[in-house]
Parts: C-alpha cells; structure tokens; sequence
C-alpha cells in the first residue's frame, strides 16, 4: 500500500491511500482531496500507480507541483520518501515496507528525543539489516 503523508502542526498525521484510479488534488469541487489554499488550482496535480510505479503529474496548475522542490513538469515517478508540495501544502510519500528517508530520520529523531543515543541506533540499524551479499553499488 502507498500513501501520501500529511504532518500537521500539531504532530498528528493525515494519510492518504495512493492506489490505480487517479488521486486528484485540488482547491475544486471535484478533487478527490480538497485543500483551501489560494495557490493551489481546482484540480492541481493527480497521483496513481501505473503497474509497480507510482506517478504525479501537475494538471497545467497555475503555481506548479514540486517533487523534492524540484518543478515538475510532466509525469514524474514517485519513490518512497519523496516529498510533494503543492501551494503550502506538503506531504511525504511512503510504500509500506520501504519506507523513505524523511520516515526513517523521524523514526531517529523519536527515539533520539526518548533518550537513545546516535550509536545505539546505528548499532539497531545493522543489527536489523538482512543477511547476505552487500548491496551493490552503482
């Protein structure tokens, strides 16, 4: 499963199931998530999964959608931890199971700020590797 994350000031979440259909966001009506920001267009930007990838497209919105804060301006590939803005609202992309950077350094700084130092994590982390050949480089 795949959703987009939205952290709100508060610290809760709000998470948004990314599936085939497109997810359409938008300040309109007829988007399937509605966000009331004046920089965001009526339908801004769609999100679905294309066979195992997962894509975002901006619908010709009038300010843009960004990925990593970077313009998009065509279909983009979505990887797990990627971070999408549209307007001022943002969110962090996630595949359960693979979770992406911006999660695990959240999971660090949660278990930094219960007291658990820098080494013993990273001792947790390799210890929690899979066994076997070492990832290759590229």
């Amino acid at each position: 499963m795949a959703v987009l994350i939205h952290r709100k000031a508060d610290g809760s979440e709000m998470k948004l199931q990314v599936g085939a259909k497109p997810l359409v966001l938008g300040r309109g009506l007829e988007a399937d998530i509605r966000v009331e920001d004046d920089e965001i267009s009526r339908s801004h930007c769609a999100i679905w999964m294309d066979g195992d990838k997962f894509l975002i497209k901006d619908l010709r919105s009038r300010n843009g959608t960004y990925v990593n804060d970077r313009l998009i301006s065509w279909e983009t590939e979505l990887l797990p931890g990627d971070r999408v803005r549209i307007g001022h609202f943002q969110l962090v992309f996630e595949v359960e199971g693979r979770p992406g950077v911006h999660t695990m350094i959240r999971q660090v700084e949660k278990e930094m700020e219960k007291g658990k130092g820098f080494s013993t994590i990273l001792r947790e982390v390799v210890r929690d590797m899979p066994k076997g050949q070492p990832p290759e480089h590229k």
